[in-house]
């Protein structure tokens, strides 16, 4: 199957290819399955009716429509399909969950981070995740209760919201959701070839079951033959005696990240030197640090050919970080063609680690709190989300810097028990460059989770599996 036909695909659920822009609300359903039969029949129906979203679905324009994606944790799969559950054959992260000791240190989430402080997923009491995209939240409010009951055999441990930009800002008031990968095969993918060539990935980077960055399969869930009586599932291509549960699957990241607007403009208005747009202005410094303009323009400068574009460079012009510095949220997150010791070969590391990202803003008035329902998709967790998070943002040497992380996303650290601290950010200059002390944490994590979605024809399975 070539990269357009996935994207309209009957058997890959839609939210890996559509984002519902035309749905403004989201309303995400954490479930706990109380009644292994009534769910099967309840999820046999769903998919009967293509309630389950496949990507074959286009972006709704009818204002009544709406749509349905599903994904499971590793409890929620062991339970639907009982001795038939093989958990060698996952991700060990995703077997093991978000909250372990080794793995929060790896995230950076300690301190404030620090699951114990976490409204959900502190404890993995959850089995899956029912997102519910509609024109008004009462509407996905009324999908999940309509589906997430004791008739339908689950209950609702949390629910979530999210709502789309309409002005396409996150809560600091930066242009969001510019730089996404491209996925080889693509209408976009062929029609944009200079974007192809500094974000094009092959579908494995994301979608189990077709070829990687490295020319082979990535590794997929499996089952048994038993599990899959009415054949919904295909021989299994590393172990034939099986059937593979993962093809047309992939792992989903979600985690949910408070955003501190009023600490993040405090601290760059205290930094700040200068008023208005100089280059010392609060402004200014803010999009140092994210490594955008807040339009989301480059603040790498562009030829005239390109200056209607966005995301059309690659930092070989700007090694220094003299425009776009070396430690700022982008850079980090995406390093592109520096790194190692030539272009190509930095731009084909960093495209082995590229995430497809669906977050969507959220607001919660009882709180006061702003922030981001932060939701991603990847073929290895760890060798692409938890690889970004580890060595990229909050490592805090990243390309030769000392004692800083990702100024956005970063956990920086006091001084103390004969530490150093580490928070601060550079912002190379001629001749001097420009640091920024004591900084703090503007992102919390408030919960977070790993779940695999399966493909249509594997929820065909689970739904039947005896």
């Amino acid at each position: 199957m070539t990269g357009e036909a996935l994207t309209e695909s009957p058997d890959i659920q839609g939210l890996l290819f559509r984002g519902y822009k035309t749905l403004d609300h989201a309303a995400y359903g954490l479930f706990r399955i109380d009644d292994r039969r009534a769910f099967q029949t309840w999820l046999r129906r769903r998919v009967e009716r293509e309630e389950i979203a496949p990507a074959s679905q286009r972006q709704p324009e009818d204002a009544q429509a709406h749509r349905l994606n599903i994904a499971f944790t590793a409890s929620g799969l062991e339970t639907l399909l009982g001795s038939h559950w093989m958990p060698e054959s996952f991700e060990p992260a995703f077997v093991e969950g978000m909250v372990r000791d080794h793995r929060s240190r790896l995230l950076g989430d300690v301190e404030a981070n620090d699951p114990q402080h976490w409204r959900w997923g502190r404890t993995v009491d959850f089995d899956g995740l029912l997102i519910a995209f509609a024109p008004t939240r009462a509407e996905a409010e009324h999908l999940l209760a309509e589906h997430l009951c004791s008739a339908n055999g689950a209950s609702r441990v949390e629910t979530l919201y999210g709502q789309r930009a309409k002005d396409g800002k996150e809560a600091f008031g930066f242009a969001d959701g510019i730089s996404q990968p491209v996925i080889e095969g693509t209408k976009r993918h062929r029609d944009r070839p200079e974007e192809a060539r500094l974000h094009g990935v092959p579908a494995g980077e994301m979608i189990l079951g077709y070829p990687d960055g490295s020319g082979r399969l990535p590794r997929s869930p499996a089952t048994s033959a038993a599990a899959d009586p009415a054949g919904h599932l295909v021989p299994h291509w590393e172990w034939p005696e099986r059937r593979d549960l993962g093809r047309n699957g992939s792992y989903l990241v979600f985690r949910q990240l408070a955003q501190d607007t009023k600490g993040f403009w405090d601290y760059l208005s205290a930094a700040a030197t200068e008023q208005g747009e100089g280059e010392d202005s609060a402004q200014a410094l803010a999009e140092k640090m994210v490594g955008r303009r807040m339009n989301g323009t480059s603040m790498e400068p562009l030829p005239k050919s390109r200056s209607d574009e966005n995301n059309l460079f690659d930092f070989i012009n700007d090694e220094k970080g003299l425009y776009c510095p070396v430690g700022s949220h982008i850079r980090r997150s995406n390093p592109r063609a520096t790194g190692t010791e030539t272009a190509q070969k930095s731009l084909d590391v960093t495209l082995r680690h590229r995430i497809l990202r669906r977050g969507r803003n959220y607001k919660d008035e009882a709180r006061g709190e702003v922030g981001l329902q932060f939701l991603c998709f990847n073929a290895s967790i760890a060798r692409q989300f938890e690889f970004i998070q580890a060595s990229w943002c909050n490592n805090q040497f990243f390309h030769g810097l000392q004692r800083e992380v990702d100024p956005i996303i970063g956990t920086p650290r006091p001084a103390g028990n004969g530490l150093d601290s580490v928070d601060r950010y550079t912002i190379p200059r001629r001749p001097y460059r420009r640091l920024l002390a004591g900084l703090p944490s503007f992102v919390t994590v408030k919960g977070g989770g790993y779940f695999f979605m399966p493909a249509i024809s594997a929820l065909r399975c689970l739904a039947g599996a005896p």
